[in-house]
């Protein structure tokens, strides 16, 4: 699939954060599914009865887990949450020590990673239905990515 970036949801005057990983990733595994690139990766998702936080990554002997709280099994909005999830191990492998210490920056990188999933669910949507989404609902509906996620002013 050819993307071009500059052109894609120009409605929303979106500019990329993660053009260059994303267009890796889909080089190398053909695909914008998060659960298709966890499982390219070795990565294991597991769902846990949690329920706050919705999804957490662990890492065992330097290898990445995705537990995702049991709630999501049937629910659209675990595809925005794997990729979040995923956005935390492609942007923040190694830095859990200063996650866990310092409140200012994991806001920092839980923004970074909602931006990698907002977009990952973006690229999905192109995938599977063949054009961009119209608006955020469409998202929203086909992804779970929260519509007040667009509307926090957090894409700008």
């Amino acid at each position: 699939m050819d993307l071009n970036f500059d052109g894609c949801c120009y409605m929303w005057d979106y500019a990329w954060r993660y053009e260059n990983i994303l267009e890796e990733i889909y080089e190398e595994f053909g695909t914008y599914d998060p659960f298709e690139i966890a499982r390219y990766l070795d990565i294991p998702i597991e769902y846990r009865p949690i329920s706050q936080p919705l999804a957490k990554t662990t890492y065992l002997f330097n290898q990445p887990i995705i537990t995702m709280s049991d709630e999501l099994q049937d629910s659209n909005l675990k595809y925005f949450v794997c990729a979040h999830e995923l956005g935390h191990i492609f942007k923040h492998t190694g830095i859990a020590c200063a996650y866990n210490g310092n409140t200012h920056f994991r806001s920092g990188m839980e923004r970074d990673a909602n931006l990698f999933g907002f977009e990952l669910c973006i690229l999905l949507y192109i995938e599977e239905y063949g054009e961009q989404p119209e608006n955020v609902y469409q998202l929203s509906n086909a992804y779970g990515v929260p519509v007040d996620f667009y509307w926090s002013g957090m894409m700008h």
